[in-house]
């Protein structure tokens, strides 16, 4: 049976220690090593000995795509960059340099977008009412858009499941936090948890 190891690895570079110790090697930053559980890939040609339930296997020509719907955007450029709109259950990173406008593109498509499906704005940077000063200054009534101030990965899940939104913007993901996790928000293990968490709740739901 492969051998069962721990590792130890920094929540602010992602730098790896076989051993902890005090200081990173990579960053030099203190008390950042966190333990991390490695499981070895059995050998190839023996039985992994997984016990839980094999997923049920699909031809790709039996696939119907035609249940996925594309939900557009209202901005036709918006919706070229994402080949037609947003599919549901998929999960989109948008990424640009500070003050590019990432936080008010979003406002103005989710604004536009909750007149016609739930929508939900999750805030971890700014106060509801710097999101509301923005609003206004666009022009933009917000009179359907449900937002909440929230890093907790896990309160927005609960939120999620409570309100059913067709689209759910979080920002941003170097701000939130998985509470059973240790390391502070935006370390690369929070990152990593936050954004897995993310996603598996966008297919889920």
């Amino acid at each position: 049976m492969a051998k069962v190891k721990s590792i130890y690895q920094c929540q602010e570079c992602g730098a790896t220690s076989s051993q902890w110790v005090g200081q990173c090697p990579g960053c030099q930053a203190w008390n950042t090593l966190v333990e991390s559980v490695q499981v070895p890939e059995p050998a190839k040609g023996r039985p992994s000995g997984y016990a839980g339930a094999i997923p049920e296997r699909s031809k790709l020509s039996a696939i119907k795509p035609e249940r996925l719907s594309r939900l557009g955007s209202g901005y036709s450029e918006f919706d070229r960059v994402l080949g037609g709109g947003f599919v549901p259950g998929s999960v989109i990173l948008l990424g640009g340099a500070p003050g590019a406008g990432k936080s008010t593109l979003l406002l103005q498509v989710t604004t536009l977008l909750s007149a016609q499906k739930p929508c939900l704005y999750v805030t971890g940077e700014e106060s509801l009412e710097q999101i509301a000063l923005r609003a206004k200054r666009l022009g933009l009534s917000g009179e359907h858009l449900e937002c909440v101030s929230e890093t907790r990965v896990e309160a927005i899940a609960a939120m999620v499941e409570q309100v059913k939104p067709a689209l759910v913007v979080a920002d941003s993901v170097q701000v939130m936090q998985v509470e059973s996790l240790s390391g502070a928000p935006g370390s690369v293990g929070q990152v990593r948890e936050s954004e897995a968490q993310l996603t598996r709740l966008a297919k889920a739901t």
